[in-house]
C-alpha cells in the first residue's frame, strides 16, 4: 500500500514540474505605428544587421548615398512581409521537434475497501508504455524536415519579391527624375521657341496659327511638368514604401539611379543557358520539390502504420494484505482495417505535389523564354531609339554650326534643339522598357543576373523595436 501510493505521489509531482510557463507579450497597435514613422536609414542596427546577415560593411555611416543594392539590404531588414515568412519558418523548424517527440507513458491508480477485516484495503497502480513500431516517428521528422526546407525557400522567395518590388519602385523613381529634367529642358526651349515665333508673327513675317500652335504645345508641356512634378514626390513614397520605411526617412538621402541608364546587352548576359538557370534557382520549384519529398515521407509513415505500436503495462496491486505485480502486453488488432484509406489519401497527395512540381517547372520555363524574348526585344528597341538620338545630336550640331555661320535663323536652331529633347524622353520611353524587362528576367531566373557575386537572402531576423516578440 505505501508503495502504491509513493509511485502516485511521484507521478503527481512529476505532472506538476512543467518546464515552461506563459507570458503574455501584449501588443499596442498605436505604440507599434508611432515606431513604425521612427523608422530611419541611419538606424545603427541596420549597419549591424548587415554585416552579420548580408555580409556588408558600409564603408561609412550613416549613409548618405544609397544605391540599389543596398536599398535592398535596408527593405530586407525593415520588411514586415520577411517578419510573416521568418516566423512562419519557426514554426516549421518547431514542428520537427513536436514531430521527434516520444509518446509520454502513461499510470492509472484505484483504491478501494472490502469487508474482510484482516486486510481492508485495495491500492492498484497501472503503467503503460507506448513503444512506436516500423520506424514511425523517423517518417515523421522527415516529413517535417522537408517542410522545413520548404518553408525556408518561401522565406528566400519572399525576400525575392522585396527585392523586385523595390526594385520597380527604384526604376519608377529613376524614370520620373530624368522624365521631369528633359520635360524642364524641353518646356524652357519650347518657351524660347514660342517667344520667337510670337516676335515674327508681330513682325508681320509667319501668320498666327503657327504661333498658336506653339503656344498649344507649351501649355500641354508645362501641364505634363506639373505632372512630372508631382510624380517624383509619388515615385519617391512608393520608393519608401517599397523599403518599408516613411517617406520622410528619404529626407537628405541621394538615391542613386546611376544604374539605370546602362542595362546590360543580351550578348552580355547567360541567356543562353538562363533555362537551366531558372529551374535550378528558382525558389518556388526548390520549395515543391521539397513539398514532394515531404509526402513521400507522409506515405512511409502511412505505411508503416499499417503495423501497430506495441503498449507495455507492468502494473502492482495490493489486496487482502498481498502485494501483486502484473506485467501486460497490448496492441491494437489490424482485422478491420490495414490503413488503406490514409494510405490512399497520401498516395493521392505524393501524386498531386508531384503534378505540381511539374506545373511549377513548366510554367518557370515559359516564363523564362517569355522573358528572354520581351528583353532582347526592348534592348533592340532601345537600340534604335539611341540611333535616333545620335542623329538628332548631329543635326543639332549642323544646326548650331550654321547658325554661328549665318547660315540658318535662331528658330531652325531651336527647332533643332526641341527635336533632339523629344528624341531624348523616346530614348528614355525604350529604356524604361528595358528596364521594366529586365526585372521581369530577373524575376524570371529569381537573381540578379550582372552580378557574379550573390548575396545570400537573409534568414536572420533583425531586432527592431517596433517588433511584437
Amino acid at each position: 500500500m505505501k508503495t502504491a501510493s509513493a509511485l502516485l505521489f511521484a507521478v503527481l509531482l512529476l505532472s506538476g514540474c512543467a518546464p515552461y510557463r506563459y507570458h503574455a507579450v501584449p501588443a499596442s497597435p498605436p505604440v507599434i505605428a508611432t515606431r513604425l514613422e521612427a523608422r530611419r536609414l541611419d538606424d545603427p542596427n541596420l549597419r549591424t544587421w548587415m554585416d552579420s546577415a548580408v555580409h556588408y560593411q558600409p564603408p561609412v555611416w550613416p549613409q548618405r548615398s544609397w544605391n540599389l543594392r543596398t536599398l535592398t539590404f535596408a527593405a530586407w531588414y525593415f520588411s514586415p512581409d520577411l517578419d510573416v515568412a521568418r516566423q512562419q519558418m519557426g514554426e516549421a523548424q518547431a514542428a520537427i521537434r513536436t514531430a521527434a517527440m516520444k509518446p509520454n507513458p502513461s499510470a492509472g491508480s484505484d483504491a478501494g475497501y472490502e469487508t474482510a477485516p484482516e486486510a481492508p484495503f485495495l491500492a492498484n497502480l497501472n503503467l503503460d508504455f507506448p513503444i512506436e513500431t516500423a520506424g514511425k516517428r523517423r517518417y515523421r521528422v522527415a516529413a517535417a524536415r522537408h517542410l522545413s526546407l520548404a518553408s525556408q525557400c518561401q522565406l528566400d522567395e519572399d525576400a525575392w519579391m522585396v527585392r523586385a518590388r523595390l526594385r520597380r519602385a527604384w526604376v519608377s523613381y529613376a524614370l520620373a527624375i530624368r522624365e521631369h529634367d528633359l520635360l524642364r529642358d524641353q518646356e524652357s526651349l519650347q518657351s524660347r521657341y514660342t517667344d520667337l515665333l510670337d516676335w515674327q508673327m508681330r513682325a508681320g513675317q509667319i501668320p498666327l496659327p503657327e504661333v498658336t500652335t506653339a503656344r498649344l504645345d507649351l501649355m500641354r508641356l508645362r501641364q505634363s511638368l506639373s505632372e512630372a512634378e508631382g510624380g517624383i514626390a509619388t515615385a519617391r513614397a512608393a520608393l519608401a514604401g517599397a523599403i518599408g520605411i516613411p517617406t520622410s526617412a528619404l529626407s537628405g538621402i541621394d538615391i542613386s539611379t546611376v544604374e539605370f541608364s546602362s542595362p546590360p546587352s543580351p550578348e552580355s548576359l547567360p541567356l543562353n543557358t538562363a533555362t537551366d538557370l531558372a529551374v535550378r534557382n528558382r525558389l518556388d520549384v526548390q520549395a515543391a520539390l521539397e513539398e514532394y519529398q515531404a509526402t513521400q515521407a507522409r506515405l512511409q509513415l502511412e505505411v508503416a502504420r499499417q503495423y501497430p505500436d506495441i503498449d507495455l503495462g507492468p502494473g502492482y496491486g495490493y489486496e487482502e494484505g498481498y502485494q501483486l505485480v502484473t506485467a501486460g502486453l497490448s496492441a491494437i488488432l489490424p482485422l478491420r482495417n490495414r490503413n488503406q484509406g490514409p494510405i490512399a489519401e497520401a498516395e493521392a497527395q505524393r501524386k498531386l505535389a508531384g503534378a505540381r512540381l511539374l506545373s511549377t517547372q513548366s510554367t518557370v520555363i515559359s516564363q523564362t523564354d517569355q522573358a528572354e524574348a520581351q528583353y532582347r526585344a526592348a534592348w533592340v528597341t532601345w537600340e534604335q531609339a539611341r540611333k535616333v538620338l545620335a542623329e538628332t545630336r548631329t543635326a543639332k550640331h549642323s544646326a548650331q554650326q550654321a547658325f554661328g555661320a549665318g547660315e540658318t535663323s535662331r528658330a531652325a536652331l531651336l527647332s533643332a534643339e526641341i527635336q533632339t529633347v523629344v528624341a531624348e524622353r523616346d530614348s528614355l520611353t525604350a529604356l524604361q522598357q528595358t528596364q521594366v524587362d529586365l526585372g521581369v528576367l530577373e524575376d524570371a531566373l529569381e537573381r540578379p543576373i550582372e552580378s557574379d557575386n550573390q548575396t545570400p537572402f537573409p534568414q536572420r531576423a533583425p531586432r527592431r523595436k517596433e517588433a511584437v516578440p
